[in-house]
């Protein structure tokens, strides 16, 4: 007779260490798994090419050659669109004063040869007197509007040291005064050519010696004075720089007062708004890409944040990649350029000449 055992009870202590032992490492590996093909796909895959955000940027050059006055800017500045930001001076003060004093001497020449002999020419002679005095009174003024800039740029570089306290109050109100007196004598004098032009409408008016001008020996020579000195003061005039764009000065490379030749960069300003991001597709294409193909961009901040855009434009040739967008270790990288839109730039702030990376959607 076939005797019942009873089976001998494991305690369960000695079940949950083979579950331990045998279960739990499998179950731990599977976890672990796939928590690196979620990190992998999701956080850490190889994007399909590497991008840099892009913003408008301009370099303001000289027009003329001159120097540069009224330039009180530095690094970091911002400046708005439209805004002056320093003017060229042409010429340099003693030029300009050696072309009106040869201005002046011929003028003087032609008064002192007026000569009157009857009373019909004293009346053409006065009103060729009163020609020769606007000419010289015109000539003043331009003197004076030379010192009064000049006078003008020193004391805004004083007032700038004197609101730091680096010069003192005598030498503030010195300059300050002979800024006062040159503008009274430019008020002046131009009052004086408003007067002497209104006389001689007048004199014009009833004598009729608009028509004469072309005919008239020494009302020529006043006229051909009168267009030398206005296109020497044209070309003395300041050139006035204007801020092409919005944005922050990133360079400066000619500073107050310094000799700046026609064509040469002064500074250069880069806008702090993104305008469209350029990828760069490496070789060998695993996918072309082309215009409207959907993408992922991704940032490299903290996050890693992204957003959805598509392609707007596709370069014509392969280029080069700049050091800041190669792979550690590259020696040379070649890829070729997509131009990719900005979505929902409120959402995601972008700095311009951020790098990002890029997955293309086929």
């Amino acid at each position: 007779m076939r005797r019942q055992y009873q089976p001998i009870p494991i305690p369960f202590k000695q079940r949950l260490k083979e579950l331990r032992v045998k279960a739990l490492p499998l179950l731990v590996f599977c976890i672990a798994g796939i928590t690196v093909i979620h990190l992998w796909t999701d956080k850490v895959s190889s994007p399909g090419l590497i991008g840099e955000v892009v913003a408008g940027h301009s370099a303001v050059s000289s027009p003329k050659s001159g120097y540069l006055i009224n330039f009180y800017y530095d690094r970091f500045d911002v400046v708005q669109q439209g805004q002056l930001i320093g003017q060229i001076m042409q010429k340099d003060s003693l030029v300009l004063n050696a072309q009106l004093d040869l201005v002046r001497r011929e003028i003087d020449f032609l008064r002192e040869s007026l000569d009157p002999i009857i009373d019909e020419q004293r009346n053409i002679l006065n009103f060729e007197d009163l020609k020769l005095e606007q000419i010289q009174a015109r000539i003043s003024l331009a003197r004076v509007e030379l010192q009064r800039r000049q006078v003008q740029t020193n004391y805004n570089r004083v007032a700038d040291l004197f609101e730091r306290e680096l010069v003192s109050a005598q030498e503030f109100e010195t300059i300050q005064t002979e800024l006062d007196l040159l503008t009274v004598q430019s008020r002046e004098m131009q009052a004086l050519i408003d007067y002497l032009s209104i006389r001689i409408g007048e004199i014009e008016e009833m004598g009729g010696y608009r028509d004469r001008a072309d005919r008239d020996p020494l009302l020529a020579a006043i006229k051909v004075q009168e267009q030398r000195m206005e296109t020497i003061l044209a070309e003395s005039a300041p050139v006035p720089l204007y801020a092409p764009i919005s944005g922050i000065i990133s360079q400066i490379w000619h500073r107050q007062g310094e000799y700046v030749a026609e064509g040469n960069s002064i500074l250069h300003i880069e806008s702090r708004d993104p305008a469209f991001i350029v990828g760069y597709v490496r070789q060998p294409f695993s996918i072309q890409p082309f215009t409207g193909m959907e993408v992922q961009v991704r940032t490299r901040k903290p996050g890693r944040a992204f957003f959805n855009s598509n392609i707007e434009q596709v370069g014509g040739h392969i280029q080069l990649l700049e050091n800041n967008l190669q792979r550690p270790g590259a020696m040379f990288e070649s890829g070729l350029p997509v131009k990719i839109h900005i979505h929902n730039r409120d959402e995601i702030p972008l700095t311009p000449g951020e790098i990002v990376d890029i997955v293309m959607i086929p």
